[in-house]
């Protein structure tokens, strides 16, 4: 009795040994996961900071008025106007078009099929 219940507990205890090392190995896992998140959160942070310092490059007055300047007889760009400006009640509404229902593309079930025709006298009946 006392040899069966001490391999019941070695038993036991490899169970709870290859637990642990599954949870401690998954644990390991997670954690270099979250190492390459952070790696990969930092590049990015990298990448935004250099492209905020790009566009602030690119959108400095001076060089789009030397761009504008440079470019005018293909862009044609004329000074606002006052009376170019309007309000919105003075937009036209869009008119409302219901959405066709032809079965691809919305769902909607095909309308039934036409009822046949009736005979013409004197042709043959099939």
């Amino acid at each position: 009795m006392g040899r069966y219940f001490n391999l019941v507990l070695l038993v036991v205890t490899i169970a709870g040994a290859m637990a642990t090392y599954a949870m401690k190995h998954r644990a390991e896992l997670a954690a270099d996961h979250v190492k390459t998140l952070r790696a990969d959160i930092a590049r990015e942070k990298e990448a935004l900071t250099l492209l905020k310092a790009e566009w602030s490059v690119l959108d400095q007055p001076a060089r789009l008025q030397n761009l504008v300047a440079r470019h005018a007889g293909f862009l044609q760009l004329a000074p606002l106007d006052v009376r170019q400006i309007a309000s919105l009640a003075d937009v036209p509404e869009k008119p409302v078009v219901p959405p066709a229902l032809d079965g691809f593309t919305t769902g909607a079930v095909p309308p039934p099929p036409a009822p046949p025709k009736p005979p013409v006298a004197g042709a043959p009946i099939r």
